[in-house]
This record gives structure tokens, sequence and C-alpha cells, in this order.
């Protein structure tokens, strides 16, 4: 950095110039830590942000009709999620299903993941053993993740996320009216 260098308009003759006082110029300084900025932050590793992989199959349009099989009433289980962490579940056809069929639990080991693994040990091939997710328009994202969690932890690898029937709608909507935790 430049300084200004004053003159003395002193009495006398002689006009002497003043001598550095000694301050280091910190105009370089400066560019170093920029480039030591820059530095470090391109060779940083960032943090990889913790996710859960979900493989959704691709649609292939010059397929033929889709493979599918039957699925047994006992080798399923519908899950329902609701408002203010509310679940629900229920083992029987869609047609007939009613508000007294949803059975309410909650996202713990001994709900929702207990109820999974009975339902899974009472199947007749527990290897085609199929959970059905159905997040309602008032579940939250988070319900949704603690269910996908339960899957991980449950080791269910057959599992689908629909939408709610009418029939469902309805006696989820019947269901809600319902204290939390009353059957």
């Amino acid at each position: 950095m430049a300084e200004i260098q004053e003159k003395d308009s002193g009495k006398g003759g002689k006009v002497r110039s003043k001598k550095n006082s000694g301050k280091p110029d910190m105009t370089p300084m400066v560019d170093l830590g920029f480039l030591l900025i820059t530095f470090f932050m391109f060779t940083t590793t960032f943090s990889k942000p913790n996710m859960m992989k979900l493989n959704m199959p691709e649609k292939d349009e010059d397929a033929a009709e889709p493979e599918t099989s039957e699925i047994k009433l006992s080798n399923t289980i519908s899950i329902v999620m609701g408002k203010d962490d509310r679940i629900f579940w229920y083992q029987q056809a869609v047609s007939d299903v009613t508000a007294a069929d949803f059975k309410e639990t909650d996202y713990s080991a001994t709900g929702i993941r207990a109820e999974i693994q009975k339902r899974k040990l009472a199947a007749i091939d527990s290897t085609k053993f199929t959970v059905i997710l159905k997040p309602t328009k008032e579940a939250t994202f988070k319900n949704t993740v603690d269910i996908l969690d339960e899957m991980e932890i449950t080791g269910n690898k057959l599992y689908a996320i629909v939408d709610l029937q009418k029939q469902e709608e309805d006696a989820y909507n019947e269901k809600m009216k319902t204290p939390k935790g009353g059957n």
C-alpha cells in the first residue's frame, strides 16, 4: 500500500524525508487469503446427503403385456398413512373394506413393524409377501420415509406405493372421526 510522505514545513533549512515506520504491506496477504480459501474449497469433499434408494420400474413402450401374478390376500398387507402421524393397516379386499377393518397402530417397533412381521410369518408364501403403501393427501413426507425405513428394517423387498381408492378413502375419512388410538 502506498503511503503519502509529508514534508516538514519547518523553520530550518534541511528537508528530511520520514523513515518508513515498518508497517508491512497487507495487499499480498489478502491475495494469499483468497488463494487459500479457493484452494480449500476446491479440494474439500463435500458431504453427500443421506438418501434412501428407491428403484422404480422404467416405462418401456416396446414391452408387451406386463408380467402379472395373482396375489392372495393372505400374502399382502395394506398400510394407510393419514394425518397427525396416524397409521392404519388392513388385510382384505379393497372392495369390501370398511372403517371397522382399519386397525390403528403407530410407527414404533412394537407398532407397524410388529404387524408387518406377524402378517409375513402368517402368509402362505412369505417370499411373495407384498406390502401396499397408501399415503393419503394429509400424510407427511416424513410418514412415507418412516414407512420406507420399516420396509428396509423388516427386509420386505416387495412393496408398492399406490393411491387410495374411493372405498378406502371413505373408510379412512370415517375412521379419522374416531379419536387417535381408538380402534
